[in-house]
């Protein structure tokens, strides 16, 4: 009898471990990923036009990279490729490409002033319903949570990345030139809250030098892209481009706060003379050089351009003559920010089937974070980026407090088509061609004429 019941008890086990085991195997009702969830050996890929060396050796994120993405095929019975997609094709024909039921990859790359006409042609899937139904929370501080906000229209998520906000609006600054001058270390005025605009223009004059012949031989300030650095302006003084709270959104440039920020903007260009402006199609190098050349106390400019000055100073062996600081702020802001003209981002072709789409995404979600770098938080990413760009500890700080701790504002131009028509407006400052309530009283219906022809109207 004992041996009997003792039997019976390891059979009833035995039957409760594998009912436990089979109902673990399958797919949960929610949809949630979970390690049985297969696709049948379904090639999934990533595209863009830079395309990624996954040699085994080349370096240490490679080869996590590969033995990340080893165990994702394992995991998903799927195959990963990463494609190489030559620019014009890339970029000139993605929703004619899209819609033809013929992507170049599951995962694709998009610049946010591309993104929002693809999106318009239907060529971008809303993964909104998708992400909840894998339990993705893109604000739980393992995605870019402004890129997700900021390619959301309606409540329908268009664009998502895992990589960590950069700098689009910060300042580098010459130490050399500023010591020259006794000038005081922006970092530490921003600690006291008294890096201001009233600041910057002092700075800039003193910055500011002219040969005998009245022409300038030395700049206060300069920047990469005139019409981010007017946005710049308007926010640093809590100002808006474009107001977002109205349907359709609307031109906010001649807002108080504006205006005033536009002011500053134009009285240095055109007034003071302290700012070099960079013509429209020109070498975008050239505003860079002339900072590295150490013709040029400050610079404007984006994170990609200050990977390019540091491997120049380094080259030089002058790593330690450059600092990072925030962009100064206005009477009219209550913080400093850094401005965003938008989020570079993946997203999944709209003619997805919900079967690849899944897949796509459980396998982007698995494999990236800052490109397969994910043994670091993003907050750990972030600083090794501060560190690996500036020499000193003031200018890792600033830079760790201006991408990680929300400070990050979307000027909202590319969004609503506006990034080239604001070139256009920025160069009429440059040219000194009116007053900038003149400027954009004259500009303002054709730019409210693009708003009106965007996704946020016409989808």
């Amino acid at each position: 009898m004992k041996k009997l019941i003792l039997v019976c008890l390891t059979a009833a086990l035995l039957l409760t471990v594998f009912l436990t085991l089979t109902a673990c195997g399958e797919k949960e009702p929610s949809g949630k990923d979970t390690p049985s969830e297969t696709f049948g050996g379904m090639t999934i890929s990533i595209a863009d036009v830079w395309g990624k060396d996954l040699t085994p050796g080349l370096d240490d994120a490679t080869d996590r990279l590969i033995a990340k993405i080893k165990a994702v095929e394992e995991k998903y019975d799927i195959k990963f490729e990463w494609r190489k997609i030559d620019e014009a094709p890339y970029w000139n024909n993605m929703a004619s490409t899209i819609m033809a039921n013929t992507p170049h990859g599951d995962i694709m790359y998009a610049f946010p002033w591309m993104l929002y006409d693809w999106i318009k042609a239907d060529a971008v899937m809303d993964i909104s319903a998708l992400a909840k139904e894998l339990g993705i929370d893109f604000k739980d501080g393992t995605w870019n949570a402004f890129a997700a906000e900021e390619n959301t229209i309606d409540g329908k998520i268009f664009g998502f990345s895992k990589r960590p906000q950069d700098s689009q609006s910060g300042l580098v600054y010459n130490k050399k030139l500023f010591a020259a001058a006794s000038l005081e270390d922006p970092n530490v005025l921003a600690a006291q809250g008294k890096w201001d605009f009233a600041t910057l223009e002092q700075y800039a004059k003193a910055l500011t030098k002219q040969g005998a012949d009245g022409k300038n031989t030395q700049w206060g300030l300069t920047t990469t892209d005139n019409h981010w650095l007017m946005t710049t302006f308007v926010a640093s003084n809590g100002g808006q481009s474009i107001d977002f709270s109205q349907t359709p959104p609307a031109i906010a440039l001649d807002s108080p706060k504006s205006l005033e920020a536009l002011e500053v903007f134009n009285r240095m260009l055109n007034q003071d003379k302290t700012l070099l402006g960079k013509t429209f199609g020109t070498d975008w190098k050239i505003t860079p050089d002339a900072f590295v050349s150490g013709t040029v106390g400050m610079m404007h400019t984006q994170e990609w351009v200050i990977e390019y000055i540091r491997d120049k100073m380094v080259e030089a062996d002058r790593g330690e003559e450059y600092g990072f600081t925030y962009f100064p702020k206005g009477a009219g802001a209550e913080d400093y920010v850094n401005s965003s003209s938008g989020a570079n981002c993946y997203f999944l072709p709209g003619t997805l089937d919900p079967k690849r789409a899944r897949a796509a995404l459980l396998v982007y979600k698995e494999l990236f974070a800052a490109d397969g770098q994910d043994d670091f938080t993003m907050e750990e990413q972030i600083t090794l980026t501060a560190e690996s760009l500036f020499a000193d500890e003031g200018s890792v700080n600033t830079y760790i407090d201006l991408v990680s701790k929300k400070k990050t504002v979307g000027n909202g131009a590319s969004r609503v088509g506006l990034r080239e028509p604001f070139m256009d407006l920025s160069a009429r400052f440059i040219i000194n061609d009116g007053t900038p309530q003149a400027i954009i009283a004259e500009e303002k219906p054709a730019l409210q004429g693009v708003i009106n022809d965007s996704v946020f109207v016409k989808k």
